[in-house]
């Protein structure tokens, strides 16, 4: 069956339309709508930066047991109901802003607190009792948390029209509750590569580095999609147009990394499967690294690659974001479109 598609517009300038489908471009079959984007172009970039991340409120990554003054194991925290990948906010209505606000905070109302706990999305307010501990001087509630999180990682594009940046391609996760980060402040700074741990199959390798306190930018979205902000320092550089999922194919591509500590330099590699799902995902495309020169280096893909642009056809059409655990030449990536709809949200 041949069928056809035609539009009730003169032409296909951006915006909404109403399409007649066709059968053997004689019958119309029905009428559906259809988006025309703009061409949008970015800047690639490739280069490995330094990613700290502070976060909102602190983030339990485990409970444990108090010691009281008479020598009793006790458990606050889990008589409350407190569970690891819980996000606390505030303590008697005042916002906690690290972990040594939350302890200031916890002494200076126990032993009767009330924690304000954010929990797949959900406020909860969770009485707890805190035990004094004679061994530490002071109340303690059985908790282990964490403020901030740092790690290599690599720029993935930069958006002149907005001067944002978008890099990584998946989210900051803490690494043991695997808990995306809420975002309350954070940059992406200045990285010197320095060596590289190659990846051996069943163990990624990983990118190691120094990075400065020079800010490059300023984040401002943690998603599972990447991390994304500001940038007052957006280079002058050459434009490349943004692929629709629609133009990515299986096929020769090339990947934009600085493994070597002498900035991006492109490598082969090949486009094996594409899913045009139209759900932002890390994984909507699989690649296979081809490039000896990379092979050699690295193995395949390592930690702090993750964000790397992928360019094919003169277009950018995504970034790296996962490695193969037990095939360090093949990764995943994410569509580039759905990148640049997260810088975008931004304006």
């Amino acid at each position: 069956m041949l069928l056809g598609m035609s539009a009730k517009a003169d032409n296909y300038k951006t915006g909404n339309y109403e399409c007649d489908v066709m059968l053997f471009d004689l019958f119309p079959i029905k009428t559906v709508s259809v988006s025309v984007e703009p061409t949008c172009s970015v800047i690639p970039s490739g280069e490995a930066i330094g990613v700290k991340l502070y976060t909102n409120g602190v983030l339990v990554i485990g409970i444990g047991n108090v010691t009281d003054s008479n020598g009793a194991l006790e458990e606050p925290a889990k008589k409350a109901g407190i569970l690891a990948g819980d996000r606390i906010t505030a303590v008697n209505d005042v916002p906690v802003s690290d972990n040594s606000s939350l302890k200031r905070l916890i002494n200076s109302n126990a032993p009767n607190i009330l924690l304000t706990v954010i929990r797949n999305e959900n406020a909860l307010k969770l009485p707890v009792t805190a035990v004094y501990s004679r061994e530490a001087n002071s109340y303690l509630v059985g908790l282990w948390v964490r403020d901030s999180a740092a790690g290599i990682g690599t720029l993935t594009f930069y958006n002149p029209q907005n001067s944002t940046f978008a890099a990584l391609g998946h989210g900051i996760c803490d690494y043991d509750t695997d808990a995306l980060l809420s975002a309350r402040e954070g940059s992406i700074n200045y990285c010197r590569v320095k060596s590289v741990k190659k990846s051996e199959n069943g163990s990624p390798g990983e990118i190691l580095g120094e990075f400065s306190e020079t800010k490059k930018g300023n984040i401002r979205i943690n998603s599972e999609v990447g991390i994304y902000g500001n940038s007052k320092n957006v280079p002058d550089a050459p434009l490349v147009p943004v692929a629709s999922r629609f133009e990515v194919q299986a096929g020769k591509a090339q990947v934009l990394c600085d493994v070597d500590g002498a900035g991006p330099k492109a490598y082969e590699i090949e486009i094996t499967r594409v899913s045009k799902n139209a759900k932002p995902s890390g994984k909507s495309f699989v690649f296979k690294v081809c490039d000896y020169a990379l092979l050699e280096k690295t193995g395949g893909i390592v930690q702090g690659m993750s964000g790397s642009p992928v360019l094919q056809n003169g277009k950018l059409v995504g970034a790296v974001t996962h490695v193969f655990v037990n095939d360090a030449s093949r990764g995943y990536g994410i569509f580039a479109e759905n990148m640049l709809d997260m810088t975008n949200m931004m304006e």
